[in-house]
């Protein structure tokens, strides 16, 4: 199978959650043969424009500074864990999460980057700084938002849906990702109503269920189900499945429905407590 990846960009905070992907992310690294970009992000100053701007300037450069001492005892921390060949880098950067990314991203070539979801409140489930579905388009490179409960050491259970199109990218990520961890691949798609107006999607599903029946040795499942958005209906199935991995293309298969959802642009990424790659 053609190599898919060869750097991977993880956003980290600093936080026990990043060292949890950390240390779930290398072995896959190792094992696939590619490098690791660690990336913190030092944000806009939210201090009151009042303040003397010489005193924002050298808060900051103290934030970096920091931040860059703090990245390079991590870096030398996991380089034991690299194998003869393979390097983990460190970085740190100044501005917007989401326009930093994307800016590091395509300077650097990255193939994938992981984010870590995390809810400091229970309402900020609506509100979210980084728009994946957008962020996922403009790269071109799949992001894998990882919430901060779950973890993907062992994933076995990997949920595809399939809306009217052959998802050939999607497919050849989910089915990487698949081989190295022997997992199962269930394809979903909406269930044909009585008037036949998804009959397209139905024949895409079981197109896709060839695809991957003819070109890997992988357990697929294919399953058309109830529903009317795509992005619930994938939501609800993974969770009953104890799904370890959600894949969607950005656009509508990660469009929520309801009036909360589009006011706040919440996608499938934020509502989820499986990790979801956008591809």
């Amino acid at each position: 199978m053609e190599k898919l990846l060869k750097q991977i960009l993880v956003v980290v905070d600093f936080s026990e959650k990043s060292r949890q992907v950390l240390d779930s992310i290398l072995p896959m690294a190792n094992e696939l043969k590619c490098d690791i970009h660690l990336l913190y992000i030092v944000q806009p100053s939210v201090l009151p424009f009042t303040i003397n701007a010489s005193q924002i300037i050298a808060v900051k450069a103290d934030q970096t500074a920091l931040a860059t001492s703090r990245m390079m005892a991590m870096q030398g921390e996991y380089i034991p864990q690299m194998e003869k060949g393979r390097f983990i880098y460190s970085h740190v950067m100044e501005g917007s999460i989401e326009r930093s990314i994307l800016n590091f991203t395509m300077r650097h070539e990255i193939d994938l980057v992981i984010i870590t979801h995390r809810r400091r409140f229970a309402w900020s489930k609506y509100l979210s700084r980084i728009n994946i579905n957008r962020l996922a388009r403009k790269t071109q490179c799949p992001v894998l938002n990882i919430p901060e409960s779950a973890h993907i050491h062992q994933i076995r259970n990997i949920v595809l849906p399939v809306t009217n199109v052959l998802p050939l990218r999607k497919i050849m990520f989910a089915s990487y990702l698949a081989q190295y961890h022997d997992a199962r691949i269930h394809l979903v798609a909406l269930k044909e109503d009585a008037d036949g107006e998804t009959e397209k999607d139905n024949s895409y599903l079981y197109k896709s269920y060839q695809l991957l029946r003819d070109n890997t040795d992988l357990a697929i499942e294919c399953h058309p189900v109830m529903g009317e958005n795509i992005a619930d209906t994938t939501l609800q199935y993974a969770e009953k499945v104890n799904a370890d991995l959600i894949v969607v293309q950005p656009g509508k298969e990660a469009e929520l429905p309801g009036l909360l959802n589009n006011i706040f642009s919440r996608f499938l990424f934020s509502a989820s407590r499986i990790p979801v790659m956008a591809v």
